[in-house]
């Protein structure tokens, strides 16, 4: 049995309490005080340690809010322009060159790189930047003309 001084563990205890505690007993709280240092020595090398006040979404992030009605609002608004905009993306890029839509496409949707672009198509890169560029800016008109009209 190992005797314990309970003023260590627990603060509030104004004068030494020893106790005795079993051998499995204490080994947990050895273990425990020692998961604790530990996290508070990588708390203070990450320097993880932080106010609630310092960010204005901390505190909701950390609470875990639900959200409001005007935060549901905002998100549908916002999905449904988002929806919109994906589907006139086929329109938009009809308004460009076939070229410069095949290179916009392999850009943008399949993730291919300017170079591996201008590597299959056995153009330079300059060629390939130019005319994604340019299909952007033909698809920009496109939306712009779409927005317009509504």
């Amino acid at each position: 049995m190992k005797t314990i001084n309970l003023r260590w563990m627990y603060p509030h205890y104004r004068h030494d309490e020893f106790v005795d505690v079993t051998d499995e007993v204490w080994a947990a709280m050895y273990q425990a005080k020692r998961e604790m240092e530990n996290y508070e020595r990588r708390k203070v090398y990450h320097r993880a340690y932080y106010s609630l006040d310092a960010y204005s979404w901390l505190e909701n992030y950390a609470l875990e809010h639900s959200r409001s009605p005007e935060d549901i609002l905002l998100e549908r608004e916002e999905m449904t322009t988002r929806l919109y905009l994906i589907a006139a993306l086929p329109v938009a890029l009809a308004h460009a060159t076939p070229t410069q839509a095949r290179r916009v496409h392999a850009y943008y949707i399949a993730g291919i790189k300017q170079p591996e672009i201008s590597r299959i198509e056995g153009v330079h890169s300059s060629k390939v930047s130019v005319a994604i560029h340019r299909g952007l800016r033909n698809m920009r008109r496109c939306y712009d003309d779409l927005f317009q009209t509504e």
